[in-house]
């Protein structure tokens, strides 16, 4: 991903930086949890609560985004909503 932003910043292809950006934070993310899975001795079931806490982020990610871009509803509340409902329910 981080290679095709950089052809598509050469390219100057629209969006390119989204690109980056994801790639990016997705390089990130894979580089803290093999530090993460590495040491997870200190907790037993630590992998389980960081596996939930991220399946359950990109469930409130693909709803919102089902929402706002496939049923096409602006209003602020379809943004923040799923957030808030989500974020309820990794807590709990």
């Amino acid at each position: 991903m981080l290679v095709i932003g950089i052809i598509g910043m050469i390219q100057k292809i629209d969006n390119s930086v989204l690109y980056i950006f994801f790639g990016g934070f997705g390089a990130f993310m894979t580089i803290r949890d093999f530090q993460t899975f590495k040491t997870f001795t200190e907790k037993k079931n630590a992998w389980l609560i960081n596996h939930l806490g991220r399946m359950i982020g990109a469930l409130i990610a693909s709803v919102t985004a089902f929402l706002v871009a496939g049923l096409n509803i602006k209003a602020l509340f379809v943004w923040i909503l799923p957030t808030i409902l989500g974020t309820v329910y990794i807590i709990y």
